[in-house]
């Protein structure tokens, strides 16, 4: 009788147009390890910028992982000059963004002209052909969707490649769609961009979705069938992120390490360190009795749809609901996070400083190895966003043995629930002040239902979202689309 053999080893491309920042690089990263550790190759193309910050490195970033990448370093040199870093002079024209922000040399896609999308797609196709000379894949699979994905077309035009929806470009295009008469002109190039991006998604065979509501919204936005699309949601390092047991004194003195000694924090001028504490300040995190009051953290950017300054407004609503006294208020906000000098709308410092809270307080970007240390500080991870595409970080809460609140939108609600035996947070209704303030202040003050959802947290995590469980779920995938 003859064995099966086992099935041959992939060689994988995983490609994503963006240097190192934000959870789409930290997916990238996990999942090209999660394969490797299964045994099949993985070469990543990848942007990388050389600006101080070695994080955005993507050598450092990723770190043995084989890759290769567009240097957007020159392009941001010339920024800072005062030069347009996504002109055609640039060998490796600066990425877009998703998003519209000011003083920035990623702006928004649907700014950028047609001279400067074809050098962007150049720049992608001396990529794609410098890996294509040493590295033979089997598929490719393209991170959000964008100029990259018809550069690895025209590139490798005979074989399979997928296109991961993290949510944020089907966030743009929606948003273009409900752009009002009178902002048309904030959008100069909206018609090229659409098509490019209509144009990308024909170009893949398969797309993955991070979580059901991403992908309901890629199919109406792209027209694409049920087939077409599989869901397949974001895992969790679960032997970084993890609950630590920490003792109040440890927990007291890793605020006083992140908050008074090697202060990130910072304000409107956008210098991280600029909001600083002091011990006096470090006592507020504490009862008369010697221990801590709960503590509750949000971690992520400054965008709009973060809702940060709402979520500083409902923390001033639940201040409002306790009485005055010696401890008041009995509980404090972690704001951890923000990108320094990147915001929008308001400031959430501003936004606490206006309302003269004394229990917010503001740590800055902080690496992702200090985050999973980090989420041990805290009693319920909080994060209002309004249609957040998958939610990572609350993944990440969860797997530390937190609760979460979300609100009832978006990616979370596959994943957070807020009844029955089972339940691990709680969720409040989307932009509303008044319910994200009831849904907080229930948590603060019931604290052994915090650690039931908490643990129930933990067990979900543990059992569902794995890395390596999460890689496995790929390469059946990739494997139906070879076939």
């Amino acid at each position: 009788m003859v064995a099966e053999s086992e099935p041959r080893k992939l060689k994988i491309v995983q490609s994503l147009v963006f240097y190192p920042r934000g959870g789409s690089a930290q997916v990238v990263r996990y999942l090209s390890r999660a394969l490797i550790d299964l045994g099949h190759q993985v070469h990543l193309a990848t942007g990388s910028l050389s600006d101080g910050d070695p994080e955005h490195e993507a050598s450092r970033f990723y770190g043995d992982i084989p890759l290769t990448m567009v240097d957007y370093t020159e392009a941001w040199r010339g920024f800072k000059e005062g030069r347009n870093p996504i002109s055609p002079e640039w060998d490796a024209p600066f990425h877009p963004s998703y998003e519209d922000k000011a003083g920035v040399p990623d702006r928004a896609f649907y700014k950028v002209n047609s001279d400067e999308y074809a050098a962007l797609r150049r720049s992608w196709e001396a990529l794609f052909q410098d890996i294509k000379r040493r590295f033979q894949p089997d598929l490719i699979h393209l991170h959000h969707l964008n100029h990259m994905h018809l550069a690895a077309a025209e590139v490798y035009r005979e074989l399979p490649r997928a296109s991961q929806l993290h949510g944020t470009e089907i966030k743009m295009l929606e948003n273009l769609a409900n752009l009002e008469e009178e902002k048309l002109e904030e959008a100069p190039f909206r018609s090229l961009w659409r098509g490019i991006m209509t144009e990308a998604a024909q170009s893949v065979k398969h797309f993955f979705a991070i979580s059901p509501d991403v992908r309901q919204r890629g199919m109406t936005e792209f027209g694409l069938e049920d087939q077409d699309l599989t869901v397949i949601p974001n895992g969790v390092d679960i032997s970084l992120f993890k609950p630590r047991g920490w003792t109040d004194t440890k927990k007291l003195d890793f605020l006083r390490q992140i908050l008074l000694e090697q202060p990130r924090g910072w304000d409107e001028s956008g210098v991280a360190g600029s909001v600083g504490y002091s011990e006096s300040d470090l006592k507020r995190f504490g009862t008369a009795s010697g221990g801590l009051k709960p503590l509750l953290m949000f971690v992520g950017r400054f965008l709009d749809f973060k809702r940060v300054p709402l979520l500083i407004e409902a923390v001033a609503d639940v201040n409002a609901r306790f009485e005055m006294g010696d401890e008041w208020p009995p509980f404090n906000l972690l704001v951890w996070g923000g990108m320094p000098g990147e915001w929008e709308g308001r400031h959430p410092y501003t936004v606490a400083r206006e309302l003269g809270l004394t229990n917010v307080f503001f740590t800055g970007w902080l690496p992702h190895a200090i985050l999973s240390k980090g989420l041990n500080l805290a009693d319920v991870f909080v994060a209002p966003s309004y249609y957040e595409p998958f939610g990572q970080v609350f993944l990440e809460a969860m797997a530390s043995g937190m609760p979460v609140i979300a609100t009832r939108s978006g990616g979370p609600t596959s994943f957070v629930l807020d009844t029955g035996p089972n339940a691990n947070g709680w969720f409040a209704e989307v932009d509303d002040v008044q319910s994200l303030a009831e849904t907080l202040y229930s948590a603060l003050e019931d604290g052994p239902e915090r650690s039931r959802r908490g643990a129930n947290a933990l067990e979900l995590v543990r059992k569902e979202y794995s890395w390596a469980g999460i890689a496995r779920h790929y390469v059946a995938a990739y494997r139906q689309l070879i076939e």
